[in-house]
């Protein structure tokens, strides 16, 4: 399959002076992402499967989609880099990430 039915939502940014709001055991950035799975998948307004990103690729912003249950879309840097053909001594400067709508629960 060359083509997957996905949307792709832009980078993520939270002021660091709201990034835990009073009261709140989860982070605004996690309280987005599930927002923003949830927008998605009812009634699948979209007819899309999968949300995708183009993560800064540092281990903070990595790690916030990780914990947000995105996975790499290539197995490695190396295979992102044959993709857009870039020079195997360019670093990557983002990577991209997908999620699977499928396997969001609801509460």
């Amino acid at each position: 399959m060359n083509s997957y039915p996905a949307v792709l939502i832009g980078r993520l940014g939270v002021n660091k002076d709201y990034r835990i709001p009073d009261g709140e055991e989860n982070t605004t950035g996690n309280q987005l992402m599930d927002f923003i799975k949830t927008w998605f998948l009812i009634n699948n307004k979209t007819g899309c499967r999968f949300i995708v990103v183009d993560s800064y690729n540092n281990d903070k912003a990595l790690n916030y989609y990780y914990r947000n249950g995105f996975q790499p879309l290539f197995s490695n840097e190396e295979q992102e880099k044959q993709y857009y053909n870039y020079s195997t001594e360019r670093p990557l400067e983002s990577r991209l990430l997908y999620y699977d709508l499928i396997t969001f629960k609801v509460d």
